[in-house]
């Protein structure tokens, strides 16, 4: 059974090793320990037993949240993993008194982009130039939450 908790800094090895293998563009580790210690982030993890599968950053400032980062392990994709971090982060956003949820996504991923759009999220603009390594625009999603 796959179980969705708060990531910590016991965690940080996991998320640095993943992040690094999963963007282009991964975020430091000191980046992602301060984001753990934040105060108006999520954290979470996805764990199949003892063994992390997947993890999401996010943040939450109301009335809106922007949801930074979600990676899932090659070998755990296709189960669901994806849709029980964003399920979660969805919760807890709006138990924080979010309305809305925002994030940028690659144009060409998708996948992702397949993701995003079956729990609810529409595009709403375009950020060009938005990434780096490669370039390429960003699309801006939006999924209202009331």
């Amino acid at each position: 059974m796959i179980s969705v908790t708060s990531a910590d800094e016991r965690d940080l090895p996991f998320l640095y090793i993943t992040e690094a293998s999963v963007f282009s563009d991964a975020w430091s580790e000191g980046a992602i320990r301060g984001h753990l210690l934040s105060e108006h982030t999520l954290s979470l993890i996805a764990r199949e037993g003892d063994t992390p599968l997947g993890y999401l950053l996010a943040s939450v400032l109301p009335p809106e949240g922007e949801l930074y980062r979600i990676a899932v392990c090659p070998a755990a994709r296709r189960r669901g993993v994806g849709r029980l971090l964003l399920d979660e982060l969805f919760r807890l956003a709006i138990e924080r008194g979010a309305e809305k949820i925002y994030l940028e996504v690659r144009e060409s991923n998708l996948s992702a982009r397949a993701l995003y759009g079956s729990v609810g999220f529409e595009t709403v603009g375009l950020r060009k130039n938005y990434y780096r390594r490669p370039d390429e625009n960003a699309a801006v999603l939006v999924k209202g939450l009331v």
